[in-house]
Formats: structure tokens, C-alpha cells, sequence
């Protein structure tokens, strides 16, 4: 249930790093705004991936128990 829960805030939380190119800030370089977009780009990743390790951890712990 926490997993759960976590993974979909991390999913809200960290979603807007995804429009990072769609909307460059405007004090940042156009190598700058790329730099920082490759680097931030994988934690929009994180929420997702949380929640497919926690339905797999759920599948199979309800699979060991039956």
C-alpha cells in the first residue's frame, strides 16, 4: 500500500521534468537547458517503475502465499 502510494506521488511529483525542453527556463543556455534535461529526464522514470516493481512484488507474494 506505502509502495503504491509512493509511486504515484513520485509519478505527480516528478512528471514535470518531462515538459523540461517543451518549456526552457528563460536564464538557461540552449546547451545548458539540454545539459539539464538529459540529466533530470530518468526521474520521470522513477515513479513508474516503482509501481511496476510494487505489482510484481504484490503478484508474487500473493502467488507464494495461496
Amino acid at each position: 500500500m506505502a509502495a503504491g502510494l509512493g509511486a504515484g506521488a513520485l509519478t505527480l511529483v516528478l512528471s514535470q521534468f518531462a515538459l523540461w525542453w517543451a518549456f526552457p527556463h528563460p536564464n538557461m543556455t540552449p546547451l545548458g537547458n539540454t545539459v539539464a534535461g538529459f540529466l533530470y529526464l530518468p526521474l520521470v522514470a522513477w515513479g513508474p517503475l516503482l509501481g511496476a516493481v510494487t505489482i510484481d512484488y504484490h503478484r508474487r507474494r500473493r502467488a507464494a502465499g495461496a
